[in-house]
C-alpha cells in the first residue's frame, strides 16, 4: 500500500499541536507524524504546564548561582532545578571550587562576614580556613565613635561593618545596645531625567550610573515598553542575504554564518516552507521498500544500512508480514540445554522466539550457571553466628543466607544482641551498673545506655 503525501497544510500545522491531536484530526498514525516531524527536525509541540525540555543552554547555568535564583531567570520551579542538576551531578553552587581570590580573605574578618560577602556557609568557610592552616580572626575591641554610631541603621549591617572595618556581630550587637531598628530598603522614586537614560545604554550600565539594581532597571524599561539596547527579547530581522542561505546549508553552518541560533535559523527555514539539506532520518526509496519482508528485519536493516526497529517500524506501517525462519530439528533439541538468552545469540534469534518457543513445547528452562547449590556444611552453619558474617565466610549475598535460615526456620543460636527480660530489668532498680553487668553477663556500657533509654522513656 502506497504511503499517502503530506499536504502542505499538513506540513504547516506539524509540531503546532500535541502529535494526538494531529493524529485524530488528519488521520495518520502517531508513528508517522513522529517521523515526519523528526525529519524535518521539528520539535515536540509543549502543552502549557508541561514540563519544559531542558536545553545545552539551560544546563551549562546549572551549579553557577543558587537554584532558586536560576529557577527565576529560567521560568522553573526550584524543584525542578534541583533535581536536574543533581541529575547531571552537578555541584551546588555552595559546593564550588574555591577560588584564590577568596582564599585571600580567609582570616581577614569573622567567617561569618565572609560567607555573607562570598556566598558561602559559614561551615564552609570555617573547614577551609581550617584546611589551608589559617588562623581564625581575633576582633580587638575599640571604641565606637560618635560618626560610627550615627551610621548604625543607615544600611544594612553588613554595609556597615564593612565600611568601617568592624566584625558584623559587633555591629548588630551595638545597634541593638542603641535600641536603632533594622535596615529597610525603601524604595526611591524615579525621575525624568533617570527615566530618560533607559534603553540608551546597556541596563548594567545604565544600573550602575542611577546606583540602582540590574533588576530594577530593567524592569522599569520594560514596564514602560522602551526598547533597550540588550535586550534579547528583541529579534533581529532577517535580511534577503541571509534568507537565500536556508535551505542550501545545514542549520548549524546558517546559524554560524549568520550569528544566530541553530533553533532560530530551523524556525525560519520550516516557516519558509523549505525542506533541510540533510534530513535526520533517510527517507525510504521505492527499491528500499520492495525488499522488506523478504528476509528478518536485522538481516534487511544490516543489508540497507538500517537500523532493526526502522526497518519493523515501516515494514508494519506498509503491511507486509515478516519473515520468521522455521525452527529446525537441531534448533529444536538445543532448547532447554543452556539459558534462553545464551542460546538466543548462538542461534541470532530473538529471546521472545526462544522462550515462547521452549514454552510452547512444554521445556522446562535450564538452570542458572550462576546458581550455587547448597551444601550441608554450609546449612549447618546457619544460625551459628549473624547472617551478614556468615555471608562473608561463605561467599554468598546476604540476602539469601538470610532468606534460606527463615525458610528453614533456624533461629540464631548466638545472637549479636540478647533482649532483656523483665527479672534483668528489675536488677536495674537495685544495683548499680557494674553489678547489674556482672551479674547478666553484659558489658557495662549496654547497661548504662539501656538505663539511660528507660529514663527517657
Amino acid at each position: 500500500m502506497a504511503a499517502r503525501k503530506w499536504s502542505a497544510k499538513e506540513l504547516r500545522l506539524i509540531g503546532k499541536c500535541p502529535d494526538r491531536e494531529f493524529v485524530q484530526r488528519f488521520g495518520r498514525s502517531l508513528q508517522a507524524v513522529v517521523i515526519k516531524r523528526w525529519q524535518f527536525g521539528i520539535p515536540r509541540f509543549i502543552a502549557k504546564g508541561e514540563p519544559r525540555p531542558w536545553s545545552s543552554q539551560d544546563e551549562k547555568i546549572l551549579g553557577t548561582d543558587l537554584d532558586n535564583e536560576i529557577a527565576r531567570r529560567l521560568g522553573r520551579t526550584a524543584v525542578s532545578v534541583t533535581k536536574r542538576r543533581q541529575f547531571l551531578e552537578i555541584p551546588h553552587f555552595f559546593d564550588r571550587a574555591w577560588t584564590p581570590a577568596e582564599d585571600k580573605l580567609l582570616g581577614t574578618t569573622t567567617d561569618r562576614q565572609i560567607a555573607q560577602e562570598i556566598g558561602r556557609s559559614t561551615r564552609q568557610v570555617k573547614e577551609r580556613r581550617r584546611k589551608l592552616g589559617i588562623l581564625p580572626f581575633i576582633y580587638t575591641p575599640r571604641d565606637w565613635t560618635s560618626h560610627e554610631e550615627w551610621l548604625l541603621g543607615k544600611d544594612s549591617d553588613y554595609a556597615v561593618a564593612k565600611r568601617l572595618s568592624r566584625t558584623l556581630t559587633s555591629v548588630s550587637a551595638k545597634r541593638e545596645v542603641l535600641g536603632i531598628p533594622v535596615f529597610q530598603a525603601r524604595y526611591r522614586k524615579w525621575t525624568e531625567e533617570e527615566l530618560c537614560q533607559l534603553g540608551k545604554k546597556p541596563d548594567a550600565e545604565v544600573a550602575r550610573i542611577l546606583s540602582r539594581s540590574f533588576e530594577a532597571v530593567r524592569v522599569q524599561r520594560r514596564l514602560r515598553k522602551i526598547p533597550g539596547v540588550d535586550d534579547l527579547l528583541a529579534a533581529r530581522p532577517w535580511t534577503g542575504t541571509e534568507e537565500k542561505l536556508l535551505g542550501k546549508m545545514t542549520d548549524e553552518e546558517a546559524a554560524k554564518l549568520t550569528g544566530r541560533k541553530v533553533s532560530a535559523v530551523r524556525n525560519r527555514r520550516q516557516r519558509k516552507g523549505l525542506p533541510p539539506v540533510r534530513f535526520l532520518r533517510r527517507p525510504w526509496t521505492k527499491v528500499e521498500e520492495k525488499i522488506l519482508g523478504t528476509d528478518t528485519d536485522e538481516e534487511v536493516g544490516r543489508l540497507l544500512g538500517r537500523d532493526r526497529a526502522t526497518v519493523g517500524n515501516r515494514r508494519r506501517q506498509l503491511g507486509i508480514p515478516t519473515k520468521v525462519p522455521d525452527w529446525t530439528p537441531e534448533e529444536i533439541n538445543l532448547l532447554g540445554t543452556m539459558p534462553d538468552r545464551q542460546l538466543a545469540q548462538q542461534l541470532k534469534r530473538t529471546l521472545f522466539s526462544v522462550q515462547n518457543r521452549r514454552l510452547k513445547l512444554g521445556i522446562p528452562p535450564a538452570n542458572n550457571p550462576k546458581y550455587r547449590p547448597w551444601t550441608q556444611e554450609e546449612l549447618r552453619s546457619l544460625g551459628t553466628k549473624p547472617d551478614a558474617d556468615l555471608a562473608k565466610q561463605i561467599g554468598r549475598p546476604y540476602e539469601a543466607v538470610r532468606d534460606k535460615r527463615n525458610q528453614l526456620d533456624i533461629p540464631y543460636r548466638q545472637p549479636r544482641y540478647v533482649w532483656w527480660k523483665p527479672q534483668e530489668l528489675e536488677l536495674l532498680e537495685k544495683f548499680s551498673d557494674a553489678d547489674v553487668a556482672k551479674m547478666t553477663g553484659r558489658a557495662v556500657t549496654a547497661v548504662r545506655q539501656k538505663r539511660s533509654k528507660l529514663s527517657k522513656a
